[in-house]
């Protein structure tokens, strides 16, 4: 004896009306369609210029010394960024006049106290010790979920040329100088410079450049992609710190 099929209700809808009622998933990236797949590709598109330059270029254009390329000049303020030979993450250098004296700059840097208040994503940051014109400064760098944060301790020497006022501080990372952290990612290789240079009695310009290696994993071409507007929001907010003096 054959049964009849049960008839459609609410909590048994036919087949058809089943796979209406899924959602739609993306073929490539498994996700469902609408806002989150929207999103996932803006956010693709967005980091593919920098992706497809990084892999395109030549071998020889990453030796050490190769040229700069101006990538931002906006408010003032000019990025360029080079290739680093045997490194996969580029060096940058920002350039910007700053309202103040060489002075005001130089001590604003060297009160490692307030970096959180000027330089972005920075949660922590101690002087460790100081003799003259040298300095080690412990800091810790806020990553966004799920990349573990980042600690630095940096060695900073100041000098000045008294034929023309300019005042270079060198940086280089120290990483042995303090126990690493199991909850953080220590920072090895680190190499850059502030250079303060006297334009006018209440101006000077600042140049700031480095090449990190904040280590853990993460992709170089994802990094690139910060290179620029890491010295761009350091040089807009250095300014903006110097202008309430």
């Amino acid at each position: 004896m054959s049964r009849r099929p049960l008839a459609p209700t609410r909590s048994n809808p036919p087949r058809r009306d089943r796979q209406a009622c899924r959602p739609r998933r993306s073929p490539r990236f498994g996700v469902a369609a609408g806002p989150l797949r929207a999103a996932l590709l803006a956010s693709m598109l967005a980091v593919l210029p920098s992706l497809l330059t990084a892999l395109l270029l030549p071998p020889a254009a990453r030796a050490e010394g190769a040229p700069w390329t101006l990538e931002r000049d906006r408010d003032g303020i000019v990025i360029h960024t080079r290739p680093v030979a045997g490194s996969g993450i580029d060096e940058f250098r920002g350039t910007a006049l700053v309202p103040a004296p060489v002075d005001a700059v130089r001590a604003v840097l060297r009160n490692v106290d307030d970096f959180e208040l000027w330089f972005r994503n920075t949660s922590e940051s101690r002087l460790l010790s100081r003799e003259a014109n040298v300095q080690l400064q412990y800091t810790v760098i806020d990553a966004p979920w799920p990349v573990s944060d980042r600690d630095n301790v940096f060695r900073s020497e100041t000098t000045r040329d008294p034929s023309t006022g300019v005042v270079r501080i060198a940086v280089t990372a120290d990483p042995d100088r303090q126990p690493e952290q199991p909850d953080r990612v220590r920072v090895r290789h680190a190499r850059g410079e502030w250079l303060l240079e006297p334009v006018a009695p209440e101006q000077t310009r600042v140049t700031f450049t480095m090449h990190l290696e904040p280590g853990g994993g993460v992709p170089d071409w994802l990094l690139n992609v910060r290179v620029v507007e890491t010295p761009f929001e350091a040089l807009t907010n250095l300014r903006a710190q110097l202008a309430k003096r």
